[in-house]
């Protein structure tokens, strides 16, 4: 038999095994039942020798043996034919002992035993043909008795031809079920195989966007870099640094539009809860959009963050995500009046609440508004800009966060766009402290010359003392010989990737063992951050680098480096 043949009578086998005791229940009423047409002696030994093959069998295939040795198919078959042997003698007991009487009783036992064939061997084959000739037999011997009962063949052929078609009828039942389970687990593999094919594009797409994103984010680095550094000149060129700073916030903001659509597409979206100054976060958000308001005369206010705390567990980087989403296209659409960011809280449940004088939208409009890559109206990106993706990822976020985003608007009435979320207290929080990182010895190892240089842009007004190196192998041979008091590391690198690069470096002697690891990397999720851990690093930054996020970082490590802890992922 071929392995698909051996599967079909495995399964048959177990599910016999499996009702093993409603077949025995079934012939003892048999037994029962036959013994004033068979003879209570006659039913009593049919009873005992079946029970003794029962046992044989649940002995031989039970599964934790099947599970040790596969099922033998010739041992499995004869075991099957010989139970539809055993049990489809008690018709013929019936019929020698009691005549046409005898003979009425025996056909409709070997009728249905019969189709009770038809319905437990649908998965194997063999195992039907093994269970079913006996009873063919049986019938055909059935006719024969029928014949010599009634002193003619006339009797004996009819029996004859109702058996025949019975089998006839049954093996075609038989097979149509055979058939639909087939088909079932064709269907099964297929949509297996589109599962893994879907899984595999994922993957792909997935590998994909993360080359991509960080082939991108690695010319808006040094695009944000540089136009700081011609903001800070002064002068006429101070126009020109942040024109630049501003198109490259945008190409940014672009680019985590749609790595955040991907991870939402994926089910990889995620949030995290750390401590955090919502107090500040508040003041630092409307701060943030309050020039940007002013620009189209706009009044930018913030109203109940009087008494906001200070510390609260939560997301920091996605409320602001949010927020800042909320504000930007208050201010986008609005124009004359005035924006108003309100915050309430109850306990730990907090409303944030962004008001707009704008034009409002019609239900039409609103029943749209949170569906990926729409607009409100079919000029909105003509005239403003934007993909459409902004509120779509905030409301996922927001409920990612255990919370929603809802909108309210009437055409010619402005807009109210409401955050719920819940923010229980935290324990207080002290932001770093960004002179701590004057005069720092700082090894940067990034395979873009690019990248390289926009660190060194973001570092120098702080005074670090910067060592750059080309590649994974050439940073770790300057690691071995001068000390740092931070590394930078580029995570995806050719030859050598940083993780691995970083694995080496706590594995070897040398001065930088225990330095604390900075992981520089554009992919967001968290498997690959948690890839970092593992390898010994010990904070990270996200590309494109913001030099205040990098500066932080580095501050972080600085004042919380446990060097207990990096020695015991050393060891």
């Amino acid at each position: 038999m071929n392995t698909a043949s051996d599967l079909g009578l495995a399964k048959t086998m177990l599910a016999r095994r499996n009702g093993l005791r409603t077949r025995m229940m079934f012939a003892a009423i048999y037994a029962v039942a036959f013994a004033p047409v068979a003879g209570w002696g006659p039913s009593a030994l049919w009873i005992s020798t079946y029970s003794l093959l029962q046992a044989c069998e649940y002995y031989l295939f039970a599964s934790e043996r099947a599970r040790a040795r596969p099922v033998r198919g010739n041992l499995a078959l004869g075991m099957l034919a010989l139970n539809s042997g055993v049990y489809g003698s008690l018709a013929v007991m019936a019929i020698l002992s009691k005549g046409s009487w005898g003979l009425t009783c025996g056909g409709l036992f070997l009728a249905g035993a019969v189709l009770n064939t038809v319905v437990t061997n649908q998965r194997s084959q063999a195992a039907y043909v093994a269970s079913m000739t006996p009873f063919g037999v049986y019938l055909l011997i059935t006719a024969a008795l029928a014949w010599m009962i009634s002193g003619t063949a006339t009797y004996g052929v009819a029996v004859g031809i109702v058996g025949v078609l019975l089998v006839f009828s049954s093996t075609i039942l038989w097979r149509a079920a055979a058939d639909g389970i087939e088909s079932q687990r064709r269907a099964r593999e297929e949509a297996e195989r589109g599962r893994s094919a879907a899984e595999a594009a994922g993957d792909a797409k997935s590998a994909f966007i993360a080359m991509v994103s960080h082939e991108l984010r690695t010319p808006i680095s040094a695009i944000l870099a540089g136009a700081e550094a011609i903001e800070r000149r002064g002068g006429k060129d101070a126009s020109d640094g942040a024109l630049i700073a501003e198109s490259g916030r945008m190409m940014r903001t672009l680019l985590n539009d749609l790595l955040d659509l991907s991870k939402m597409e994926a089910g990889r979206m995620s949030v995290e809860t750390i401590a955090f100054d919502l107090s500040a976060l508040v003041a630092d958000t409307t701060a943030f959009w309050r020039a940007e308001a002013e620009k189209k005369g706009l009044i930018l206010d913030r109203l109940g963050d009087e008494v906001l705390p200070t510390a609260v567990a939560g997301d920091p980087t996605r409320l602001r995500q949010i927020l800042n989403n909320l504000i930007s296209n208050a201010i986008k659409f609005t124009p004359s009046g005035a924006v108003t960011l309100t915050v309430t809280g109850q306990d730990a449940a907090f409303e944030f609440s962004v008001t707009d004088t704008g034009r409002g939208m019609t239900p039409a409009e609103l029943s749209r508004l949170f569906a990926p890559f729409e607009q409100g109206q079919v000029s909105t990106a003509r005239t403003h800009g934007g993909t459409g993706l902004g509120l779509s990822i905030s409301r996922e976020l927001a409920r990612l966060m255990g919370g929603d985003l809802t909108a309210a608007s009437e055409a010619g009435k402005g807009a109210v766009f409401t955050l719920s979320i819940d923010l229980p207290d935290a324990a207080e929080t002290t932001a770093p402290d960004l002179a701590d990182v004057a005069e720092v010895r700082v090894l940067v190892v990034d395979d873009h010359e690019i990248n390289r240089r926009a660190v060194a842009l973001m570092l120098e007004p702080f005074g670090v003392e910067l060592t750059a190196a080309a590649s994974a192998a050439e940073g770790l041979e300057i690691a071995a010989t001068q000390p740092f008091d931070v590394i930078l590391m580029d995570v995806y690198m050719p030859e050598m990737d940083g993780r691995e690069a970083c694995r080496r470096l706590r594995g070897a002697p040398g001065p930088n063992r225990f330095t604390p690891v900075v992981a520089c990397t554009a992919s967001g999720s968290d498997q690959d951050w948690a890839d970092c851990v593992a390898a010994g690093m010990t904070d990270h930054v996200a590309k494109p680098i913001d030099p205040g996020a990098l500066s932080a970082a580095i501050a972080r490590v600085l004042a919380g480096a446990d060097v207990d802890q990096i020695e015991t992922k050393v060891a």
